[in-house]
């Protein structure tokens, strides 16, 4: 038997395969503007916000998880999941990109590569979304929401009424650079490695975008301090991108 590339180690159940990932789907995302203090302390060192806007996303997502786009196809069960992020812009020399300090995922793959390889914060939830019309699509009047719960408590929940063609008039980083933290317990020598990414998407495509007010509710207690000063507005698309390897920006370890 040939060892698969993670855990398990059987090639017929392992949970991934190595990158390149290919991602496809829907996505709603509201914008809101948040307290600058509490969003600081989400960011660490040495990144820095890049102002005081959060976006809230659900997606529904079809991803090959590293098998090739074949094996998604034929597997449905495995390559579709949906996922719950919540997204800061920040800066670190020079360069702009997205840092999510909460994600929620109903895809256990998703969740294990997420921690164990790219350093995304993943926790398992329960997630919803609404999905356009089968015939037509979304479209101008529209209502699409999003709920995410964890266990049995809600998470958030929004909404966005589809009031026009095209996106926000918002200063929004693009959809291709995020920063990550992978955390390495060690339990011999009783230290933390904690290693800082850069994760590059390629291919991005995004399409079919519609926006308009929005609603937002927070539930979760790690998401209070998030509570929007302002709602900016909401916004539904379609994307699709290549995950692949990422660059290290910094290293540094300390005692448990």
């Amino acid at each position: 038997m040939t060892r698969a590339f993670a855990a398990p180690l059987h090639p017929d159940a392992s949970l991934y395969g190595p990158p390149p990932w290919r991602f496809a789907g829907r996505s709603l995302t509201v914008i809101a503007r948040c307290d600058a203090a509490a969003i600081a302390a989400l960011v660490p060192a040495p990144l820095r916000p890049a102002g005081d806007l959060v976006r809230f996303s659900v997606h529904a997502l079809q991803c090959d998880v590293g098998f090739g786009w074949e094996w998604a196809q034929s597997n449905p069960h495995r390559s579709q999941f949906q996922e719950a992020v919540i997204g800061i812009a920040v800066e670190h020399d020079g360069r702009i990109g997205h840092w999510d300090p909460f994600l929620w995922t109903d895809g256990d793959a998703e969740l294990a590569v997420g921690r164990e390889m790219y350093g995304w914060p993943q926790r398992l939830g329960t997630l919803a979304l609404t999905a356009p019309h089968p015939m037509r699509g979304f479209g101008t009047g529209d209502r699409v929401a999003g709920r995410v719960g964890r266990l049995t408590e809600a998470v958030l929940s929004c909404e966005v009424t589809l009031a026009r063609q095209g996106d926000l008039d918002l200063p929004q980083p693009p959809f291709v650079g995020f920063y990550t933290e992978r955390v390495l317990p060690d339990p011999a020598a009783r230290r933390v490695t904690r290693e800082l990414f850069f994760s590059e998407m390629r291919e991005v495509e995004v399409t079919d975008v519609l926006s308009g007010p929005a609603t937002l509710a927070l539930h979760a207690p790690e998401l209070r301090g998030l509570a929007p000063l302002e709602v900016l507005g909401g916004k539904v698309n379609a994307v699709s991108w290549v995950k692949d390897a990422s660059s290290l920006v910094a290293r540094r370890e300390e005692p448990f």
